[in-house]
Parts: structure tokens; C-alpha cells; sequence
């Protein structure tokens, strides 16, 4: 029953841990480096084409369209802001570049 018990606390400190660190992480820094490359965005497409899982503190930042997915055209929106295209991740549509329609 111990074991259960340290089980079932350990999940829950780790999924309060990985929620925490997600807020505090910026947008597009899927790889949680403190940093948005084009890694980032190669992890969002390995994820889509099922080759890899995101975690769910991944998955909240990865969401950079804020459309509840997180698809290609998250990758290609944390692309254009690497390649300096657009020069913010946190809104949708206020830069030039984000009424790229694919």
C-alpha cells in the first residue's frame, strides 16, 4: 500500500511540476531549453508525423497558432519567427507573415 501511495504522489508531483514548468516557458521552446530554434520546430513536425510523443508541457507551448492543436503550421509559424519573419510567438495575426494560408 506504501508503494501505491508513493506511486500515485510521485505522478501527481510530476504532473504539477511539468504544468508549472509550462507556464513558465515560452512559446515555441518546445525542447524546454529556454530557447526557440528550428529544433523546436523539428520536434512539432516528428510529433505529427508520429514519430515521436510531446509531453504535455511540450504540448502546451508547442500550441503556437493557440487553436488547441498542435500541427505543421505550428512548426512553420515557430519557423518564420526563428528565421525573423515575425518577431513574437504570443499572438496570432498581429504580425506580418501569420496570414501565410497553406
Amino acid at each position: 500500500m506504501k508503494k501505491l501511495i508513493a506511486v500515485f504522489l510521485c505522478a501527481v508531483l510530476g504532473a504539477v511540476c511539468s504544468a508549472a514548468y509550462a507556464a513558465s516557458s515560452k512559446a515555441g521552446d518546445v525542447d524546454l531549453d529556454s530557447k526557440v530554434t528550428v529544433e523546436d520546430a523539428l520536434l512539432v513536425l516528428r510529433s505529427c508525423a508520429g514519430l515521436s510523443e510531446l509531453t504535455q508541457a511540450q504540448l502546451s507551448v508547442a500550441d503556437v497558432t493557440y487553436d488547441g492543436e498542435v500541427n505543421s503550421v505550428d512548426a512553420l509559424r515557430i519557423l518564420l519567427y526563428v528565421s525573423g519573419s515575425i518577431a513574437t510567438l504570443d499572438q496570432l495575426g498581429s504580425e506580418e507573415g501569420d496570414d501565410i494560408i497553406i
